[in-house]
């Protein structure tokens, strides 16, 4: 849905309706939605009460203890993370509407933090690393983090191993941070691995080629003399500088943005991230186990160059990548081996490769059937005797706006999705249609309340986004939400703050709206490609112990879709058909592979690009877990 100025609610949508369908263009410039607009009209300030439900830092006064019969004393104040109405009620100490302020929030953790509470320690860290105010201070972010790590707390494991997956306040060291992140998540062993890309860089190849025993041109030079080194070095230098003075002479259109990469020794060189299928990092090296025969398989990934990409090869075969620097490509399967090379080269000749190999597992097809049960009494599925837990979702839609053009797909989305998670998925599921800021609030609060440790929570919202584009900060928009008045927006760093004291132990958001992609931040852990049912059983277990708090949103920090699904946005129909078609287990990060590619075609077909993402949200008690959908047919 395109927003024109100056035209209300009604004036677009029958002008809308006069629009032609059968062009594609035309649809996409009339599609996009989810996104906040010229405003329709003016209102004034609201929405007071729901302040009240925001979770604050709050600092609640000392206890009074009796030590034997005469003796009494008064404890330390304690920080907690609550609503402000329970701090309130609770006689404590908390900011009520300026949150973000670096030396209130530092007043209720700190000490605490001094005395080694690791909790403590990790809220200041993350402090330090939002900033808050102020330019983050990740090196400081780093100590605190570590202090709390090395405690084997889990969310600071976590936020350490961010850290050094993007190279903040400590040296970019993808091997560490996914020993960080293994660490976190209990996996111990070869055949189950944490992350959801394999990077491909320098880091890693030495790692692999330690992994693989083989002896590499890095041992050979090592094992030169100091001349001969300094000799290669001068050669290579030259050779170099010779090849540029061609490239020049040939390239006389070359532009002056790639003239001054080309002499920039500090950019670095691409890097290589699959995104499908899982692969297994073991001692025979990089390696995709399949479970069925089949004569190709599509390889999903991502190319990351700073300096551009020159040209990207598969096995020889020159691959194109699209403006998100993403690939699909489908590789023929020969015989029960096949090798994979992958080679990307920039455009100033900086050169990366990484390679795996794919396995026909024929012991995959002689594995037990693996059974779903369903508990009616604890309303809990299981899955190859694997319990999950009771299961809820909130479901959010979004379509008549007061001071906004309205939606057209929300609530049919809603509708359809409440009613699939209820039937098919045993979820306890509570719809909310054109929610206010106080009615949304007020029902996380109830889920708050009522969720224990051992239940799990899917939050999905369709509806208008917003981006602040001078902290990049994502909001949604309630349907009372006023352009320019931020106080009926939520934004998404209150959403992790909500989540964050959430007992549940999965959540899953799922976001249908411009900008959600600010909620994502980093890997999630997910299962091997290995086929055999006790190492499943072993990954299960682990996962469903460990907090998990993710998001699936529908495109990024951009634009999406309100419609082009039929009676769906893209992404509602894609999100919705890969649940239906899921005949038994299905984790997030499976569910997001099936929704990108299916959301990226039907996208293209509008002229537009929408690349759906899923990652850990930052600040909400992530702990290296998953969320699984257990599709439960006795129900």
């Amino acid at each position: 849905m395109t927003r024109r100025q100056g035209m209300s609610s009604k004036q677009h949508r029958s002008l809308k309706k006069r629009t032609p369908w059968g062009l594609p263009v035309m649809v996409a410039a009339g599609a996009l939605a989810a996104c906040s607009s010229q405003p329709v009209d003016q209102a004034g300030d609201k929405g007071t009460e729901a302040d009240k439900l925001m979770v604050v830092d709050c600092l609640l006064p000392g206890q009074i203890r009796q030590l034997g019969a005469n003796a009494r004393f008064l404890t330390a104040r304690r920080p907690i993370k609550t609503t402000a109405s329970e701090c309130a009620i609770r006689g404590g100490e908390f900011t009520a509407f300026d949150r973000a302020d670096y030396s209130t929030a530092l007043k209720v953790w700190l000490e605490q933090a001094k005395s080694g509470d690791a909790e403590a320690q990790t809220y200041v860290g993350e402090i330090y690393e939002k900033g808050l105010g102020l330019a983050p201070d990740y090196e400081v972010a780093a100590v605190w983090y570590r202090r709390a790590a090395d405690q084997n707390f889990t969310r600071a494991q976590i936020n350490l191993g961010n850290l050094y997956e993007k190279g903040l306040g400590v040296n970019k060291d993808p091997i560490m941070a996914l020993n960080w992140y293994r660490r976190a998540s209990g996996l111990d062993g070869d055949n189950l691995q944490y992350a959801s890309t394999i990077i491909a860089n320098d880091a890693l190849q030495k790692e692999l080629s330690n992994l693989q025993g083989e002896v590499s041109k890095l041992e050979q030079y090592k094992a030169q003399t100091e001349e001969e080194k300094r000799r290669a070095a001068e050669k290579a230098r030259a050779e170099q500088l010779a090849k540029q003075e061609r490239d020049k002479a040939n390239q006389a259109t070359q532009t002056a943005t790639l003239e001054v990469a080309s002499l920039d020794p500090t950019l670095a060189p691409p890097s290589i991230q699959i995104l499908d299928p899982p692969i297994s990092l073991t001692r025979s090296g990089p390696t995709v186990l399949l479970r069925n025969a089949v004569s190709e398989k599509e390889i999903i990934g991502k190319v990351d160059s700073p300096a551009g990409l020159k040209s990207f090869t598969v096995n020889g075969k020159r691959v194109d990548v699209d403006e998100f620097n993403l690939f699909f490509i489908k590789v023929p399967v020969q015989g029960r081996k096949t090798d994979v090379a992958m080679n990307a080269t920039d455009k100033v000749d900086q050169r990366v490769g990484f390679g795996f190999s794919m396995f026909l597992d024929q012991a995959a097809n002689q594995s037990r059937t693996q059974k779903i049960e369903f508990d009616a009494s604890s309303q809990s599925p299981k899955f190859d005797g694997v319990s999950f837990g009771r299961y809820y979702a909130l479901v959010i839609g979004n379509r008549d706006y007061a001071y906004y053009t309205d939606l057209e797909t929300p609530e049919k989305d809603a509708r359809t999705i409440a009613e699939m998670l209820s039937k098919q998925y045993g979820f306890n599921t509570k719809l909310l249609l054109n929610a206010t800021r106080y009615e949304l609030l007020s029902a996380l609060n109830e889920m708050r309340e009522k969720l224990t440790e051992h239940d799990n929570l899917l939050i999905y919202y369709a509806g208008h986004g917003e981006l602040d584009s001078q902290n990049d900060r994502g909001y949604w928009l309630p349907v009372d939400a006023e352009p320019g008045n931020t106080a009926n927006w939520l934004s998404n760093v209150s959403i992790s703050d909500q989540l964050n004291t959430f007992k549940a132990k999965h959540v899953m958001v799922v976001a249908d709206s411009c900008y959600a992609g600010t909620l994502s931040t980093a890997s999630v852990a997910r299962q091997s490609a290995v086929a055999e049912n006790e190492l499943q059983k072993e990954w299960l277990e682990l996962m469903v112990d460990v907090k998990a708090r993710t998001v699936l949103t529908s495109g990024g920090v951009r634009p999406v879709l309100d419609s082009g699904g039929g009676d769906h946005s893209v992404f509602a129909r894609a999100f919705i058909e890969a649940l239906n078609t899921n005949n038994g287990l299905m984790d997030g990060n499976r569910l997001f592979i099936s929704v990108l590619g299916d959301v990226r075609k039907r996208s293209q077909q509008f002229g537009i690009d929408q690349i759906p993402d899923y990652g850990a949200i930052k600040y909400a008690g992530h702990e290296a877990g998953e969320f699984f959908f257990v599709k439960a047919k006795s129900i």
